[in-house]
């Protein structure tokens, strides 16, 4: 399997500004790991020091290991549901049909990101800047990440 079957969904990698995009995120990713893949929501792909892969969900506030190693991962590419988690395929699919394309250097993000209970439909997307993506939500999860879980949230854009 190639990972050209993922360009429709991922974003170019290379940046000088990880760490400081990183900075809130620090407490969820294992030391060691480096960004591989971005998808075009803002969701980053890790290797990590010991060769696992790792997802970084910003809309959902965390992190989990989803394959032993890149091969293993870009086996599962196979599978639509496994587009469908790790990508959000069918919505990327649904936005671009609607015409709404990215700038270079934007993601699509959730207005409600979806840790804090937003949906998964094209109406709770806005496309931002990829470090307007990754501070925004990292300093919401900066806040938030001690609360016990059901905590009522109030967000307050200003």
């Amino acid at each position: 399997m190639s990972l050209d079957v993922l360009a429709p969904y991922t974003l170019p990698i290379e940046r000088t500004d990880w760490n400081e995009l990183l900075a809130d995120w620090s407490s969820l990713i294992p030391a060691g790991a480096t960004p591989w893949l971005l998808s075009r929501f803002g969701e980053l792909i890790f290797e990590q020091a010991d060769k696992k892969i790792g997802i970084l969900q910003v809309s959902g506030f965390e992190y989990s290991a989803v394959a032993k190693d890149k091969q293993d991962f870009e086996e599962w590419l196979v599978d639509p549901d496994k587009m469908s988690e790790w990508f959000l395929a069918p919505l990327v699919d649904n936005l671009v049909a609607q015409g709404k394309t990215l700038k270079p250097d934007y993601c699509y993000s959730f207005k409600q990101a979806l840790g804090l209970g937003g949906q998964l439909s094209a109406e709770n997307v806005m496309a931002i800047p990829i470090h307007e993506h990754f501070g925004l939500w990292g300093e919401v999860y900066r806040q938030i990440k001690d609360l016990p879980l059901g905590s009522n949230v109030i967000l307050d854009f200003k």
